[in-house]
């Protein structure tokens, strides 16, 4: 350190306390600016994820309205006991008008859901 020899080492302890504290003090800066690129990185990333979800749904209702994919399921239709009539029974699938979930044609009730499905019908077309 070069401090010549006539300093009480009270006053070289006091020395080292202050580097020691700058060195902290530097530390802390640093840390304190890290934080803060990563907080506007945070920021950066949850506005772009945002913008991503966004082209996501145009997209699917695009291919919707195109006619590519099926259209997202309705709220119920139905209250949770009522029965679900359908015209009869199908070996294609269907969706279920209560919870949207795709099935056999030809269940009695929904596996996801549990609504029972009742058909005019009971033979298959």
């Amino acid at each position: 350190m070069g401090f010549p020899w006539y300093l009480k080492p009270e006053l070289l302890l006091h020395a080292e306390m202050l580097e020691q504290q700058d060195i902290l003090a530097q530390a802390s800066e640093t840390s304190y600016r890290r934080n803060q690129m990563q907080d506007k990185q945070i920021a950066a990333l949850s506005q772009r994820v945002t913008e991503l979800e966004q082209q996501v749904f145009a997209l699917e209702a695009l291919l919707v309205e195109k006619g590519i994919l099926p259209p997202p399921p309705q709220e119920p239709q139905t209250e949770p006991d009522t029965p679900v009539m359908f015209p009869c029974r199908v070996e294609t699938p269907i969706f279920c008008p209560r919870c949207g979930k795709k099935q056999s044609g030809n269940r009695n009730f929904c596996y996801n859901c549990e609504v029972p499905f009742t058909y005019e019908t009971e033979q298959t077309p």
